[in-house]
């Protein structure tokens, strides 16, 4: 029975974020109330708070669900990292580094409209912020081991270098989604792919 409850609490969560996703694509996070996603979801405000008793709360649930999109650890005792990541980077090939960064490109539509909401959530909300630039500084942290792993340009250098390419990755990326432009996909990831070789991987 414990099961069956559990399953129904889930489903109620998952509504509840996906009404909330799209309230918050279209009128923005700070404009919409929690009265409009608990209406939008069926339920009630006191069933949203018995389930996120903050705003942060359901932020922290968006950023869990893009975690698990792209198979990062996800979890207070553990950093979370993308084994992926940290190879290609430790590899140091460009064909690797076209082909994760395609991998990545489609998933976009399923966790960037996550991550849009959280970049617009950060701008308000001091608690959301800390967690999207800790988010951040994993990924970048991923990008840094691998050229430790390789043992690759000055360590000082190092996350400077890592910030750069995730700063890229994550301007190119919002192209498809806030911005609602769309330049040549295949042609910006090569583009993409060219700058993180010579920024990460190319010593000569």
């Amino acid at each position: 029975m414990s099961s069956l409850r559990e399953a129904q609490k889930q489903l109620t969560r998952d509504m509840i974020v996906e009404r909330a996703l799209e309230l918050f694509t279209d009128k923005g996070y700070a404009a919409t109330t929690i009265d409009e996603i608990a209406a939008a979801a069926g339920t009630t405000r006191v069933t949203f708070y018995a389930y996120y008793p903050s705003r942060s709360d359901l932020m922290k649930d968006f950023m869990g669900r893009v975690n698990a999109v792209l198979d990062r650890s996800d979890g207070p005792d553990e950093a979370s990292t993308a084994v992926e990541l940290v190879d290609v980077v430790r590899e140091g090939k460009l064909p690797g580094i076209l082909a994760w960064l395609e991998s990545r490109a489609a998933l976009w539509p399923v966790f960037r409209p996550y991550l849009d909401v959280l970049d617009e959530a950060a701008a308000v909300d001091r608690e959301v912020r800390t967690l999207v630039e800790g988010w951040h500084e994993e990924v970048i942290s991923d990008i840094v081991r691998g050229m430790q792993l390789a043992g690759r340009f000055p360590e000082e250098t190092h996350h400077i270098r890592g910030t750069l390419a995730f700063t890229q990755l994550d301007y190119v990326a919002t192209l498809w989604t806030r911005r609602k432009y769309e330049p040549n996909r295949d042609h910006a990831l090569e583009v993409l792919a060219d700058s993180w070789y010579h920024l990460l991987c190319d010593e000569g």
